[in-house]
C-alpha cells in the first residue's frame, strides 16, 4: 500500500534534521563551488603564454625557432609532464616522496636567491672581512735556503769563506765549488729547530738570491735565501678573492634570511 502524500513529507523533514545528510550537503556544495571557482584540475589549458615558454625553451636548447612539427611536438611533450606532475600532486607524490620534498624546498630557496639584487662592498666592509678571515688567505711562509759552512776551529776557515764568496760573486755555480751545500724548504718554526731562532731571524729577512755572511757557535756560513712562498697574496690578487668571499658571503646571509622569513609563516607542532 502506498503511503499518503502526509507520510513522505513527515519523512523528508526527518531527513533534512540528520547529520549525515547535512555532511554530503555540504560536501556536494564544496565540491560544485570549487569546479566553478578553480575548474577541473583535469582540464589542461594550453595558453598563448604556454606557447611562447616553450618556443622560447626550443630557442635555447637549439640556437633556432621550432618548425610547425617541432612547436607540435614540444607542446604534446609538455602537455604529457603537465599531465603526469598533477597526477603526482594528486596522489601526493610532493609530500610522500623525501627526493621531491628536498627538490622543490631547493627550488623555492633558489626563488629567493635569483630574487636578491648584489651589490658592491665599501672598503671598511671588505678590511672588516678581512680582518676576520685572514687565516683563510695567508699561508705560512716557507723559506727554500742554502748553507755553507766553513768550520772555526780550521785555521784558514775565515780566508776559506772569503775566496768562496768572491768566486760566487764572480758568477761560479756553488757546486762546482768543491763545498756541501745544506738547505732545505722551511717554515721559520721549522727553519729556527734546524739553525736555532737568532740565525733563522736573520735568515727570514735576507733579500732573495743574494749570498750573506753570518757565523754560529762552530761555523763561518754564507747563506743564501733561494725563494721565499707563502704568506699573503698580491695586493690585486687578494682584493680579487676578498671581494669574491665577501659577496658570496653577504648574498648568502641574505638568502637565508629570506628562507627564514618564509619558515617563520609556518607553525610547527608536535603530537604524540
Amino acid at each position: 500500500m502506498t503511503p499518503p502524500p502526509s507520510a513522505w513529507k513527515h519523512r523528508a523533514s526527518r531527513l533534512l534534521f540528520e547529520p549525515i545528510v547535512h555532511f554530503f550537503v555540504i560536501g556536494a556544495f564544496l565540491f560544485v563551488a570549487h569546479r566553478l571557482i578553480v575548474g577541473d584540475t583535469r582540464v589542461i589549458v594550453v595558453t598563448p603564454g604556454v606557447r611562447a615558454e616553450v618556443e622560447r625553451r626550443f630557442r635555447d636548447s637549439h640556437q633556432r625557432p621550432p618548425s610547425p612539427s617541432e612547436l607540435d611536438g614540444e607542446l604534446r611533450g609538455w602537455e604529457r609532464d603537465e599531465a603526469l606532475y598533477r597526477e603526482a600532486l594528486r596522489d601526493h607524490l610532493d609530500r610522500n616522496d623525501a627526493t621531491i620534498r628536498k627538490f622543490l624546498a631547493d627550488s623555492v630557496r633558489g626563488r629567493e636567491a635569483l630574487g636578491i639584487p648584489r651589490r658592491q662592498p665599501t672598503e671598511a666592509e671588505l678590511q672588516g672581512w678581512f680582518a676576520t678571515h685572514r687565516n683563510l688567505y695567508e699561508t705560512p711562509r716557507r723559506y727554500d735556503y742554502g748553507a755553507v759552512a766553513f768550520v772555526k776551529t780550521d785555521r784558514g776557515a775565515s780566508a776559506e769563506r772569503e775566496q768562496y764568496q768572491r768566486a760566487l760573486q764572480a758568477g761560479a755555480d756553488p757546486r762546482t765549488l768543491g763545498r756541501p751545500i745544506v738547505g732545505g724548504d722551511l717554515t721559520a718554526d721549522e727553519l729556527a729547530e734546524r739553525v736555532g731562532a737568532d740565525l733563522a731571524t736573520r735568515i727570514a729577512s735576507l733579500p732573495v738570491g743574494q749570498w750573506q755572511r753570518f757565523e754560529n757557535e762552530n761555523d763561518l756560513l754564507l747563506v743564501r735565501v733561494n725563494a721565499v712562498e707563502g704568506g699573503l697574496p698580491s695586493g690585486d690578487g687578494l682584493h680579487k678573492r676578498l671581494l669574491a668571499d665577501w659577496s658570496y658571503a653577504e648574498h648568502k646571509d641574505a638568502t637565508d634570511q629570506a628562507v627564514q622569513a618564509i619558515v617563520d609563516r609556518y607553525r610547527f607542532e608536535e603530537r604524540k
